[in-house]
C-alpha cells in the first residue's frame, strides 16, 4: 500500500478529467504509481481501493461480484473482531471465544433464536441478494485465509486463526437479524405489567387507583413536547377520532387472566436478562429510549434552493464504532452503474445509510410494537417437563431444540481450547419453541403450581424469514424516489422512520417494518377482560389477543399475519411546511391526548403503533431551531442544529423556580417556604439558572464542546463558565425534582423501586408541576404527588418542593460524593459541567483498547473516568444521562451519534456530503485510524464524503491494487 503521491497526483486528475472510470484509466495510474498487487483468490476481475482522509475506503470494481467480496475483505482487515463478537453474540455463542462471563448471554439469545430466525431468511432473499452474499463471505474468508495476523484481543483470548470459523452466509444474515432486534425487540411488556399488578394490588389495599397511577400519573403515552412529524397525516389516512361509546380495548382495561403467578414468571425472567446487555433495553419500561435524529430542509427553505438533509443515528458509543464508512462503485455498464457512499455495519453486505450520485437516505428507529408476551397455559410430562401449550382448550405440541454451549478455556495456556459447559436442560440446554408465536419461544415457566404450570412465549416479527437485505442490494442503485420505495417493501424488521432527499429538489418520509394487526384491537366487539399489547397477553385463545391472520397477503410480505397497511403507516411527501423532522417522537400524534388506543381506522379497527415514544425533548428543541431560523437554512445550520447542546426540559421546568422564588417574596408566604428565599446559595442558585441559556458546554480547559480546535483546547470564557455551572445545578436540581415529587410518594405508598425510567420521570414531573392547581397536588390516581405537611396551599407547597430541591442539589454537590470533582467546595463556581459529564468508549475486552486510554485520549482524573464533553440529558447532540443520577460517576454518558452526517442534493454526481464516526475505521490497537476520527466527532466538526471519483483522488491518502 503507498503513502499518498502527491507528485503523481497531478497526472492522476489529468486522467480522471479527460477519461470515464474505465479499465484504461485505472491502468494509466496502475503503472505511474508502481503498485505491487495483492492477490486475493476468489475475485473475477482486478479492484481497486483508494484510501481517502481518514482511511475512508472507496471501491473501484468492474462487476458487483468484486465489490461485495472487496468489501469483505476490507471488513475482516480493518473489524474482524468486531465481527466476529457480534455474529457469535446474536448467535449465542459468544462464550466460545469470551470465556464463562458470556455464558448468561447464550443461554438467553441462543432461546430466543436468532440464528434460527437468520436460517429461515436466508432461503427467502432473492437470488442477487444471495449472490452479494456469497461474494462478501469470499472476501471475509480470502483475508482469514491470508497471512495477515487477527487482532490483539485474539492472543490475550489464547485464540488462532485455527479455531476461527469460517465466515458464512448464515452469519450474516444473523448479524442483520441481530442488529434488527436490537431496534426493535421489546420486552417492556413485562416491566408494565408488573408495575400494573402491583400498583393495582397495592392501590385495591390502600385505597388508591392502581390503574390510573400506571396511565395518568407516572406511565404517562404522552410526551413531553407534542412536536410531530405530520401534524395532518391521521386526517390524510382516513383516521378519526373513537367515538366515545365504541367498545374498544382501553388503557383502563381489567386483566382477569393475570395474576401472582404473572409476577413470579416476571420477577424470575428479569433476574436471567437483566445480566444481557442485549436484553436490557428491551426489558426497559422506558418506551422509546432507542434514539436518533433526522431533519430535512426543502430548497424552498434553503440559500440555494436544493434540499439538505442531516441525520445522526444513536447507538451505543464503543469501539471499534458501530459503523464503517464504506464506498462502492461499479461500472457494470452504462445502464447499470452502482456507486453508493454511506456506512456499513461490519458484517454485512451494502450500505444501510448512505447515496448514490442521485439521492441519500438517513434512519430513527421508530417503536411500532411488534412483540407480545403471552402468559400460556402449559401440558406437562412428568418425566420430560413442558410439551406443549393449550389454545381453545386443545393441546398445541410444543418444538424442542437441544442445545450445547462450548466456554473458551481463558487461562489456560492452550491454545484454541473450548469445552462444553454442562448446561443443564432445565436452565437452557432445550429450547422450546412455539409454532403459533411466529415460531417464538417459551422464555420462562413455572410448574410450582400442578394445577396452574403457566409460561411466557415471546412473539416477534422478527422470528420468521425477512428480507431487509433486499432493501439495500436495490437501494445501492437507487436513482428516484420509486426505487426507494421499490426497496422500503422488504425493510420487514427493525422498524424505521425513513429520511429520502434527491436531486430532483424531492424530501420525504416513509415508515418501514411489518406491523401485526391484533384481532381485538380490529374486532371491537372482542369480549371483555382483556389489556392491550403493551401488557402481557392471554395466550389461551379466550381474548381474541391473536394476531390477525393474513388474508392474501402481497408477495413482498414477509409476516404470515395481517399487517397495517403501507398507506397508513407514517409518510409525506412534499409537504407544504417545505420541511420535514423526526426524533423517535410520536410521528402523527396517537398518543398526544395520553391514550394510544382511541382513534379508528377506516376499516373500523383501532389504529395502534405503539402506546410512547420518545418524550420529544430531542423534537421539540429541533421544532424550536425551525421556527426561529433567522433566514434561509444553509449547510452550516444544520450542521449547528445538529450540534445543539440545549436543554427543552430545562426550558419548560425553570418557569416553575421563577414562578417558586415570587411566591416565596410574597408577605404571606409560609414560614419555611419564606427562609428559603433568605439563603444567600438558594438565591445564587436560582439567579444562575434563570439567566441561563440552557446550553451544556464543558466549562473546562479540558473539555470537548462545538467548535473547538481539538488540538489546541482554550480555557472557557466567562459565558461558557457560567452556562456550565447552570447546567450543572439544573442537573441535580432536576434529580432532587424526580425524587421528591414521582419517587417520595411511591416510597410512602409502599411502592419505592416502581417509579418510570427518566424519560417518563421527567414527563410525569412537569405534569405535576403543570396540573398542581387544578389538581390540589393530587394524582387521578388519588395519591398526592404536590404536598407538603403544614403547608395548605399547594402553590407554596409547589416552591416549596423546589426551592428545596434547589437547596438539597447545591448540599449534594458540596458533598462526599462529588469530592473528587467538586473538592467538596461551596463555590458555585467550580461546579463546571465537564467534571462530570464525561464519556468512555468502551471495548468488550476493556483496557487497554477501551477509549481513554487506547486512541491517545486520557481520563480527566484517575478517579473522573471519560472525555469530558458538551450535552445532557434529552438534548438534540444526544448525550444522555439518567435523571436520577446523583453522584460524580453518574452523569457520564455511553450512547449517542453513530455517525453524523449532512448532505446538499446539488445536482447529479454533484452532491455536498459530510460526515464523521465516533473513532476510526481500523478496530486494532495501535493502528493510526484506531481512533483518528474522535477529535473531529467530540468538536461536531466532519470530513468530507466524496460521490465524484476526481474528488476521491483529490483527497489521496493512499492506493492499493487487487488481482485475482
Amino acid at each position: 500500500m503507498l503513502p499518498r503521491p502527491r507528485t503523481l497526483l497531478v497526472l492522476a486528475l489529468a486522467l480522471l478529467t479527460a477519461l470515464p472510470v474505465s479499465g484504461n484509466m485505472f491502468e494509466n495510474i496502475d503503472a505511474d504509481l508502481r503498485l505491487d498487487p495483492v492477490t486475493a483468490p476468489g475475485l473475477r476481475d482486478t479492484v481497486r481501493v483508494i484510501r481517502a482522509e481518514h482511511n475512508v475506503p472507496y471501491i473501484f470494481a468492474f462487476n458487483d461480484d468484486d465489490a461485495l467480496f472487496m468489501l469483505g475483505y476490507l471488513h475482516a482487515r480493518d473489524r474482524f473482531f468486531q465481527m466476529d463478537t457480534l455474529r457469535r453474540t446474536f448467535s449465542g455463542t459468544l462464550a466460545e471465544i469470551l470465556g464463562d462471563g458470556a455464558l448468561a448471554s447464550d443461554i438467553q439469545l441462543r432461546t430466543l433464536g436468532l440464528r434460527r430466525a437468520a436460517e429461515a431468511s436466508l432461503p427467502a432473499l432473492t437470488d442477487e441478494t444471495r449472490r452479494w452474499l456469497d461474494a462478501y463471505v469470499a472476501g471475509v474468508n480470502a483475508w482469514l485465509a491470508s497471512d495477515e495476523p487477527l487482532g490483539p484481543e485474539y492472543t490475550a483470548l489464547e485464540l488462532t486463526k485455527a479455531g476461527i470459523a469460517p465466515w458464512t452466509a448464515i452469519d450474516s444474515v444473523t448479524i442483520t437479524k441481530g442488529l434488527a432486534f436490537g431496534l426493535s425487540f421489546d420486552l417492556s411488556d413485562l416491566d408494565n405489567t408488573q408495575a400494573l399488578l402491583t400498583f393495582q394490588g397495592t392501590g385495591a389495599v390502600a385505597g388508591f387507583d392502581g390503574t390510573a397511577l400506571f396511565n395518568d400519573d407516572l406511565y404517562r403515552s404522552a410526551p413531553f413536547d407534542p412536536s410531530v412529524s405530520i401534524p395532518d397525516f391521521l386526517t390524510t389516512a382516513g383516521i378519526i377520532d373513537a367515538v366515545s361509546s365504541t367498545p374498544t380495548v382501553s388503557p383502563n382495561s381489567s386483566p382477569s387472566y393475570l395474576g401472582d403467578s404473572t409476577l413470579r414468571l416476571i420477577e424470575r425472567y428479569q433476574e436471567a436478562a437483566r445480566n444481557v446487555p442485549m436484553l436490557r433495553r428491551a426489558l426497559s419500561g422506558e418506551r422509546g429510549t432507542t434514539g436518533s435524529n433526522w431533519f430535512i430542509a426543502g430548497g424552498a427553505l434553503t440559500d440555494t434552493g436544493r434540499p439538505i438533509m442531516a441525520n445522526d443515528p444513536h447507538l451505543a458509543l464503543d469501539v471499534p464504532s458501530t459503523f464503517y464508512e464504506s464506498h462502492m462503485r461499479v461500472r457494470a455498464g452504462e445502464d447499470d452503474p452502482m456507486y453508493v457512499v454511506g456506512v456499513s455495519f461490519p458484517g454485512t453486505p451494502g450500505n444501510v445509510l448512505g447515496c448514490t450520485p442521485w439521492v441519500c437516505w438517513g434512519a430513527t428507529v421508530n417503536p411500532l410494537d411488534v412483540t407480545d408476551v403471552y402468559q400460556e397455559q402449559l401440558v406437562v410430562d412428568p418425566a420430560l417437563g413442558p410439551v406443549a401449550t393449550l389454545y381453545q382448550g386443545a393441546p398445541e405440541p410444543l418444538v424442542p431444540i437441544f442445545q450445547t454451549f462450548l466456554v473458551n478455556q481463558i487461562g489456560d495456556s492452550t491454545l484454541d481450547n473450548v469445552a462444553d459447559a454442562g448446561v443443564p436442560l432445565e436452565a437452557g440446554g432445550v429450547t422450546l419453541v412455539v409454532p403459533r408465536r411466529n415460531n417464538g419461544p417459551l422464555v420462562q415457566f413455572d410448574l410450582s403450581d400442578p394445577n396452574n404450570p403457566s409460561g411466557f412465549s415471546v412473539q416477534y416479527t422478527g422470528w420468521g424469514p425477512t428480507r431487509e437485505l433486499d432493501t439495500l442490494r436495490i437501494w445501492a442503485r437507487a436513482r428516484n424516489i420509486d426505487d426507494f420505495r421499490e426497496g422500503l417493501q422488504f425493510f420487514d424488521v427493525g422498524s424505521q422512520n425513513w429520511a429520502f432527499v434527491d436531486v430532483e429538489g424531492n424530501i420525504a418520509y416513509f415508515t418501514s417494518a411489518e406491523m401485526p394487526l391484533r384481532e381485538d384491537l380490529e374486532d371491537l366487539g372482542a369480549p371483555a377482560g382483556g389489556v392491550p399489547p403493551w401488557f402481557v397477553r392471554d395466550g389461551s385463545g379466550t381474548l381474541q389477543h391473536e394476531w390477525k391472520a393474513a388474508d392474501n397477503p402481497p408477495a413482498e410480505q414477509s409476516l404470515p399475519y395481517a399487517i397495517l397497511p403501507f398507506d397508513e403507516m407514517p409518510q409525506v411527501i412534499n409537504p407544504d411546511s417545505g420541511y420535514i423532522l423526526n426524533a423517535n417522537q410520536d410521528p402523527v400524534g396517537t398518543t398526544l391526548d395520553n391514550n394510544a388506543l382511541d382513534q379508528v381506522r377506516s376499516t373500523g379497527g383501532l389504529y395502534y403503533l405503539n402506546p410512547g415514544y420518545a418524550s420529544g425533548f430531542r423534537m421539540g428543541r429541533i421544532q424550536r431551531l425551525f421556527d426561529n431560523a433567522a433566514g434561509p437554512i444553509t449547510i452550516d445550520d444544520m450542521k449547528a442544529f445538529q450540534a445543539n447542546n440545549a436543554l427543552l426540559d430545562a426550558e419548560d421546568l425553570l418557569p416553575f423556580v421563577d414562578a417558586a422564588i415570587n411566591r416565596a417574596g410574597d408577605p404571606g408566604a409560609p414560614v419555611a417556604l419564606a427562609a428559603l428565599l433568605g439563603d444567600p446559595e438558594v438565591v445564587e442558585a436560582a439567579g444562575r439558572l434563570l439567566t441561563w441559556d440552557y446550553t451544556t458546554p464543558t466549562g473546562i480547559t479540558e473539555g470537548y464542546d462545538p467548535g473547538d480546535d481539538p488540538d489546541n483546547l482554550q480555557p472557557p470564557g466567562e459565558a461558557e463558565g457560567d452556562a456550565s455551572v447552570a447546567a450543572t445545578i439544573y442537573s441535580m436540581w432536576r434529580t432532587r425534582m424526580v425524587a421528591n415529587v414521582i419517587d417520595a410518594p411511591l416510597t410512602a405508598t409502599g411502592l419505592d423501586g416502581f417509579g418510570p425510567g427518566s424519560s417518563l420521570a421527567v414527563t410525569a414531573l412537569l405534569h405535576h408541576l403543570s396540573t398542581a392547581e387544578a389538581s390540589g397536588g393530587v394524582g387521578a390516581s388519588g395519591i398526592p404527588f404536590i404536598q407538603v405537611p403544614g403547608i395548605a396551599d399547594v402553590l407554596d407547597a409547589r416552591a416549596f418542593i423546589i426551592l428545596t430541591s434547589l437547596r438539597e442539589a447545591l448540599d449534594a454537590l458540596a458533598g462526599p460524593d462529588f469530592a473528587n470533582a467538586f473538592g467538596m467546595s461551596t463555590d458555585q463556581d467550580t461546579y463546571r459541567w465537564g467534571r462530570l459529564h464525561r464519556i468512555t468508549f468502551d471495548h468488550p475486552l476493556g483496557q487497554p483498547f477501551s477509549v481513554p486510554a487506547g486512541g491517545g485520549f486520557t481520563d480527566l482524573d484517575p478517579n473522573l473516568p471519560g472525555i469530558a464533553r458538551s450535552g445532557g440529558f434529552g438534548a438534540v447532540d444526544a448525550s444522555a444521562h439518567s435523571a436520577r443520577a446523583d453522584g460524580e460517576n453518574e452523569f457520564m454518558f455511553g450512547s449517542g451519534p453513530s455517525r453524523r452526517f449532512v448532505g446538499q442534493m446539488n445536482a447529479f454526481n454533484d452532491l455536498d456530503l459530510y460526515q464523521v464516526i465516533p473513532g476510526g475505521e481500523v478496530g486494532v490497537l495501535g493502528d493510526p485510524f484506531y481512533a483518528d476520527q474522535l477529535d473531529l466527532w467530540l468538536t461536531n466538526d466532519y470530513h468530507s464524503l466524496w460521490v465524484r471519483p476526481i474528488d476521491v483522488l483529490d483527497d489521496l491518502l493512499s492506493f492499493q491494487l487487487f488481482q485475482p
